[in-house]
């Protein structure tokens, strides 16, 4: 069954209400009275910190460290080629170890994902099996 809303209620019904809240109010308020009486005793036996404790400011936000990028001689597509240059036909994982190897240097946590984007998005490149690329020409 649904819950009629006080804003479909009719006059008498809204009327009803309002004394019905009305009277339990004088009930909250002694609950409410009583609850800060237990948390003052609670706070006076120091099992409970003081209200006026819990709510301190969080403290300000720093600003993320920025990170360095490694600096190459070389763009990564560029040194790519140079290794398809000298031996063609090379996997991602080849190139991946060869870039590495020649000096590389990169923070990337997946680099064998930033050699195969460079190799797919770069137009010197072409595919010439599974995972195997060559330079176009």
């Amino acid at each position: 069954m649904a819950k009629a809303t006080l804003g479909s209620a009719s006059l008498g019904d809204l009327k009803k209400e309002l004394r019905r809240r009305q009277a339990a109010l004088p009930g909250l308020i002694a609950r409410r009275d009583a609850l800060n009486r237990k948390i003052a005793e609670l706070e006076a036996l120091g099992q409970v910190a003081p209200a006026s404790a819990t709510r301190k400011k969080a403290p300000a936000r720093r600003a993320p460290a920025k990170v360095r990028r490694a600096r190459n001689k070389l763009p990564l597509a560029q040194l790519l080629a140079d290794l398809l240059e000298a031996k063609p036909g090379q996997s991602v994982k080849e190139l991946t170890k060869g870039a590495l190897s020649a000096g590389y240097k990169s923070k990337s946590k997946d680099f064998k994902a930033l050699v195969t984007q460079a190799l797919y998005h770069d137009k010197r490149f072409r595919r010439v099996g599974r995972g195997r690329f060559a330079l176009k020409g």
